[in-house]
């Protein structure tokens, strides 16, 4: 298994602040809270501004250290699936221990980045009320719009004509900046007629009220088990009219989110490239894929159709930077310009649409 030791990784960051003065560096997939689940509870009052911590949790700086590149298990199907959620929760709360404005600060001043885009997520129990009393604790933990933006999410158990209206309160109410879609922790089985027809209404609604759509691509199965892993995997997505919103879509994770790397390369990367051929609007991010897996979209991907992600808190966002530029470098590829590209000048362009970036 690959990795990157402290001092490799400080290597890389320090190209990235060196063009920092010129450049603004985004990161379009970061996660305010631990959405997976959505079983955390923090204490309101916090002797660290800008940090809100579970019982019993300090907060520490992250800091640069050795890891190893992530490498995909075994993605079949498990029975023992509501055992691995229980693992799971648990290693959760160290990842997701504090949040918060300084907790995702304190990454992208160690990470070179500038803003981000937060993707709270609707759970698949609950009501509209639920999720936007969620939306109102984001909005007011991060309420730094310099350096946080936010998205909204629509919960399943909306029908298709009432997406439109929420995602519009979305907007007025909260300042979204586009919608987060993920069929496997909401709930959504785009392998169904219903489903496929909901989220195409949710394309509709994204081209009236002009926001960006991001949208999981892959599986869970180890967390969920059996089929509703792959709600959103790539041949349920190759089904949808994409070109029914005129503004972006994004592929969260290239659309290959836990697949194995054969997998990819027999079948995901056929039908990525068929997608991105037939639907003008279509983007990727690179967030939440192993090395090799990354290698292969960088390598098989148009550039100007991939958006930097990190997956942040679930990984550190300095290691999913450094592992980007490492991926560039192995494959001989242009380091700088491509990194500016990926984080800088094709997430302005695509979202954030601010000043010239670089």
């Amino acid at each position: 298994m690959k990795g990157l030791g402290a001092e490799e990784s400080s290597r890389y960051l320090s190209v990235l602040r060196a063009l920092r003065p010129s450049c603004r560096f985004y990161d379009i997939h970061v996660h305010p809270y631990e959405i997976m689940f959505d079983r955390f509870s923090y204490d309101s009052e916090s002797t660290v501004p800008g940090v809100q911590s579970l019982a019993g949790k300090s907060y520490t700086t992250p800091s640069l250290s050795q890891f190893k590149f992530p490498e995909i298990g075994d993605v079949g199907d498990d029975s023992r699936s509501q055992r691995l959620q229980e693992i799971s929760l648990m290693l959760l709360r160290k990842v997701y221990g504090s949040v918060g404005e300084q907790v995702l600060i304190d990454q992208m001043n160690l990470s070179a980045m500038d803003k981000v885009l937060l993707l709270p997520v609707a759970p698949d129990s609950g009501d509209a009320a639920h999720f936007e009393s969620r939306m109102r604790w984001v909005k007011q933990l991060y309420g730094n719009q310099e350096r946080f933006w936010i998205a909204g999410s629509i919960p399943a158990v909306l029908s298709g004509e009432e997406i439109r209206p929420y995602a519009g309160s979305l907007q007025k109410r909260y300042g979204i900046k586009a919608i987060k879609c993920h069929p496997v922790v909401s709930g959504i089985d785009l392998g169904t007629s219903s489903r496929k027809q909901w989220l195409e209404l949710m394309l509709v609604a994204c081209r009236e009220l002009k926001l960006p759509l991001l949208l999981h691509g892959g599986r869970n199965n180890p967390y969920w088990g059996g089929i509703r892993g792959n709600f959103g995997s790539l041949g349920h997505l190759r089904e949808i009219n994409f070109s029914l919103s005129e503004e972006p879509v994004i592929l969260a994770h290239a659309g290959f989110h836990r697949c194995s790397i054969e997998e990819i390369r027999q079948e995901g990367l056929p039908i990525l490239e068929r997608m991105l051929n037939t639907h003008s609007n279509l983007y990727v991010d690179i967030s939440g894929i192993g090395f090799e897996p990354l290698k292969l979209v960088l390598q098989s991907v148009d550039g100007a159709r991939i958006l930097f992600g990190s997956d942040a808190l679930y990984a550190p966002q300095w290691e999913a930077v450094t592992m980007t530029m490492h991926a560039l470098k192995e494959l001989g590829m242009k380091l700088e310009e491509r990194f500016v590209q990926y984080a800088s000048i094709n997430p302005n362009r695509i979202i954030f649409k601010e000043q010239e970036p670089c």
